[in-house]
């Protein structure tokens, strides 16, 4: 388990995995040498039941995942957004380090790959 320790006003240090974070948006643009570093790879925005695929680049390794459905726009009528179903969000089957998303009655579903490095 990861201790996380405070080290200026906007950074918090991960110690087991030397991650820096700020403390109000994503990663920290300088980690430490020898550091662990982790970051969100977004996939293609996606038409309604179609996939979105997010892959880990160079030496980083898939850690983890999920997706973003976007902007959900409301039906002016009724005030009521409309049925989503969720019908794809786990690691690809025959891509390697490739994260994969797909939702049906919305367009722009992403699917985010949580990459490693070091």
């Amino acid at each position: 388990m990861a201790r996380l320790t405070w080290t200026s006003p906007r950074t918090w240090t991960a110690v087991a995995g030397a991650l820096l974070v700020t403390a109000t948006f994503g990663l920290a643009t300088a980690p430490p040498a020898g550091a662990v570093t982790t970051t969100v790879v977004r996939g293609t925005p996606a038409a309604s039941g179609t996939v979105s695929s997010a892959t880990c680049t160079g030496d980083s390794v898939l850690i983890a995942g999920g997706f973003d459905l976007g902007t959900v726009a409301v039906d002016p009528s009724t005030g009521a957004a409309p049925a989503v179903l969720v019908t794809l969000n786990g690691p690809s089957t025959d891509r390697s380090n490739t994260w994969e998303a797909a939702a049906v009655g919305v367009n722009g579903a992403q699917a985010l790959a949580l990459c490693q490095t070091g």
